[in-house]
């Protein structure tokens, strides 16, 4: 937990600022970005908090998508229903709004509460508290369960060219012609590129350096140095590449990079218009990713949730 009582996560302890972040965001506005990914979880709650504050007199020019840790452990139907509920009205309350856009499950709910949870997103509709519900979730098979209860509009799957596990979950969306948000499409920075040479630092208290600071990672990273290949004369960054790997897979419909500050913002933002990658580099791309397998840099943890 930070000094002020936020917990520190996924760039939380890198110096970034609420103004900075603020600044971010409308400057996304300008850029014709206007989907927010969030969760009441970020900061316990403080990333909802900073969303609000930057779209006062500007709510209705952008898309936010939040997400409820629903009850895993607890078959009580009446627990889940308060969980949803009460996460709902915290969530409105901190992002300063009479609705939320996509209202998505953070997590697989109890399966004996399954009914009750898309009932109780369902009446959220019905009030109007939010537009649309979804899911954060791997786990194509859950997803087929919740589908068979109710009209589920939406899945964020975790999914980047590190990490492909999440495509049997993209397929289910075509299918089932759902919209799909990817998390972690550069692998938490791992497809960044800045760390391909071994000299880029790791503050003490960033919470990468147990994967990315150890020998198996460094030895790693030497190899994806070779994925540079991709903006060899290509008019790409590395970080515009692994994007352009996720946008050119079949079921993808938007890319959701963590972007910390405007400069970050700006270079993903032109992954949209960047050239595509052709079969060939696709195929080399996978190749030298796949070789690398068995690496702690690729965690799974924050693609299977």
């Amino acid at each position: 937990m930070l000094a002020d009582g936020r917990y520190g996560w996924w760039g939380q302890l890198d110096g970034t600022t609420d103004e900075e972040s603020i600044a971010t965001i409308h400057r996304a506005q300008e850029l014709d970005i206007n989907l927010l990914d969030t969760a009441e979880s970020y900061g316990a709650g403080h990333s909802e908090m900073v969303i609000g504050q930057a779209l006062k007199g500007r709510r209705d020019k952008f898309i936010i998508a939040t997400k409820v840790r629903p009850v895993t452990d607890d078959p009580h139907e009446r627990k889940a229903r308060n969980r949803i509920e009460e996460a709902c009205a915290g969530s409105l309350q901190r992002l300063q709004t009479d609705h939320i856009d996509i209202h998505q499950l953070h997590a697989v709910p109890h399966q004996d509460t399954m009914p009750v949870v898309i009932k109780t997103l369902d009446d959220l509709k019905r009030q109007d508290k939010i537009r649309w519900f979804g899911i954060s979730t791997n786990d194509a098979d859950a997803v087929g369960k919740l589908l068979a209860l109710g009209e589920i509009s939406m899945l964020q799957v975790g999914f980047n060219l590190l990490n492909r596990n999440g495509e049997k979950a993209l397929q289910l969306a075509k299918s089932e012609n759902l919209g799909t948000l990817i998390r972690v499409p550069l692998a938490s920075g791992a497809l960044s590129g800045k760390y391909f040479d071994n000299d880029y630092p790791l503050d003490e208290n960033d919470r990468r350096q147990g994967r990315f600071g150890t020998e198996k990672a460094i030895a790693t990273f030497e190899k994806l140095a070779d994925l540079r290949f991709l903006t060899e004369g290509k008019r790409r960054s590395m970080p515009q590449a692994a994007l352009r790997f996720v946008l050119d897979t079949e079921g993808v419909t938007s890319a959701i990079p963590g972007t910390k500050n405007r400069p970050q913002l700006e270079d993903n933002a032109l992954a949209a218009s960047v050239p595509t990658l052709s079969s060939q580099e696709r195929s080399r791309a996978i190749a030298i990713a796949d070789a690398t397998k068995g690496c702690s840099v690729f965690s799974t943890r924050h693609l299977a949730k």
